[in-house]
Parts: C-alpha cells; sequence; structure tokens
C-alpha cells in the first residue's frame, strides 16, 4: 500500500499530529520549566530552534524538485515560487532577520518602539518613518499575503478534500491546526497577565507548557508542509489525479 497516495492514506497526518503532541505532552512532563525553556526557546538559539530551522529551508528545493502541482509549466513555477516565498520568509522569522534588517536600516526607529515592530500598530502610530513601514507592509505581503493568496486559491478543493477524505486536504488541516495551536500558545500567557491574572504571570509550569506546544507547533508546521508536498507530488506531480475523489 502507497503510505502517501492511499485511500488510507488520509490518516497519516492525524496520526503524525496525534503523536506530536503526545511527545511533547510527555518531554513537558518529564523536564523541569527552566531547563524546557532553555532547550526550546532561547531567542532563536536554543536546539529546538535550530532544529526547526532546516524543516522550513527543505520547502524550498522539494517544492521544486518534487512539484506538487498540476497544469502549464507557467502555472506549476508560479505556484512554486509562492510557496518557496513562504517558506523563506518563515525562515526569517524563525531566525529574526526580518528585525534584524529594519533595525539595522532604521536603529532609532526600532529602539525606540515597545516590543516588536512588526506589529498593525507600528504601521498606524505617528512618527514613524514611511520606509519603515513600507519595510513591515513587504513583510506582511511576502508572508502572509502570498500565504492567504494560495489558501484563497485552494480553500474550495480543500473543504471538498477534507469531506472526502482526501490525503493533502487532511495534511494541511493539520498544519493548519498546527498553526492555531501555536498563536494560542504564543498569546496564553499575556492574555492569562492581562485579563484573569491582574498584572500576575501563570505559573512557570504552564509557561513551559505554552513553550513546548509553540516552538513545538511551528516545527510541525513545516513537516506536515513537507509531507503535503509530497502526497501532492504523488498525486499531480506526473500528470493527473491518481486519488479517487
Amino acid at each position: 500500500m502507497n503510505l502517501l497516495a492511499s485511500r488510507k492514506s488520509w490518516l497519516l497526518a492525524p496520526a503524525v499530529y496525534v503523536l506530536s503532541l503526545l511527545v511533547l505532552a510527555c518531554v513537558w512532563a518529564v523536564m523541569e520549566p527552566a531547563a524546557l525553556r532553555g532547550a526550546f526557546d532561547a531567542d532563536g538559539r536554543s536546539f529546538f530552534e535550530i532544529l526547526t530551522i532546516p524543516f522550513y529551508a527543505l520547502i524550498v528545493p522539494l517544492v521544486w524538485l518534487a512539484c506538487p502541482f498540476g497544469g502549464s509549466a507557467l502555472r506549476r513555477s508560479l505556484l512554486c515560487l509562492a510557496v518557496s516565498c513562504v517558506a523563506v520568509m518563515a525562515v526569517c522569522k524563525e531566525l529574526d532577520l526580518h528585525i534584524a534588517v529594519l533595525s539595522s536600516v532604521y536603529p532609532d526607529t526600532v529602539a525606540n518602539f515597545r516590543g516588536t515592530p512588526f506589529k498593525m500598530r507600528f504601521l498606524t502610530r505617528g512618527g514613524i518613518p514611511i520606509g519603515a513601514k513600507l519595510m513591515v507592509i513587504s513583510y506582511f505581503v511576502l508572508f502572509f499575503g502570498v500565504f492567504a493568496a494560495l489558501f484563497a486559491a485552494y480553500a474550495v478543493k480543500f473543504v471538498k478534500g477534507v469531506f472526502r477524505l482526501h490525503p493533502v486536504a487532511w495534511t494541511i488541516g493539520c498544519m493548519g491546526a498546527s498553526g492555531v495551536m501555536v498563536q494560542i500558545c504564543d498569546r496564553l500567557p499575556a492574555w492569562y497577565r492581562h485579563t484573569i491574572g491582574d498584572g500576575a504571570d501563570i505559573s512557570a509550569r504552564a509557561s513551559s507548557a505554552c513553550t513546548a506546544f509553540e516552538e513545538g507547533g511551528e516545527m510541525m508546521l513545516a513537516a506536515f508542509a513537507l509531507l503535503a508536498i509530497l502526497q501532492a507530488h504523488e498525486l499531480y506531480g506526473s500528470g493527473g489525479e491518481k486519488y479517487p475523489v
């Protein structure tokens, strides 16, 4: 049985998703909070964060060597270019290169702005140089804008594929679920501090859980993207769909 493109292969991504969560939960259970944060989150320099970067970088050559799209050569090239753009921006985000570039061009602006400048309030704040705002807008367009355009182009096929148990649709769904988990775990400590804790942080144990599932979710995102490319290439890369939907 072909593990990537058979009638049962839609189960592969959910199985990997559940297994990944169990592994992250076990790691969190056995590690002390300080040790876990040191291994998972050290401002981009931890072992786990460095290990995640090759997963995103591998998307670029894989999408060209194992093209997951059908259609004309121009269509395939444009779609591969879009995926490569998102992957490159993801690597930049993981390495904080976007912040480093902006800081090198507008050091005073970044130094005088509280928090990361890659937020909407940076764009709406007065006194920010137009060039700095354009750099932030470019980052949003190349990363989130291109990703949103890709998702919009395949939204209908994705929804139909979920109900038809299409393996690529379920893998993309698990990738999306990983992204949601990352955002929740990233925002949860601040949400608790401002909404429930009256300014007090959540416990170190709970904070380390958020760290584990946030950083682990970022690796899961890249892993599911790689899996989706391989599955789609198996189905469409050699011309025509092999999977009955």
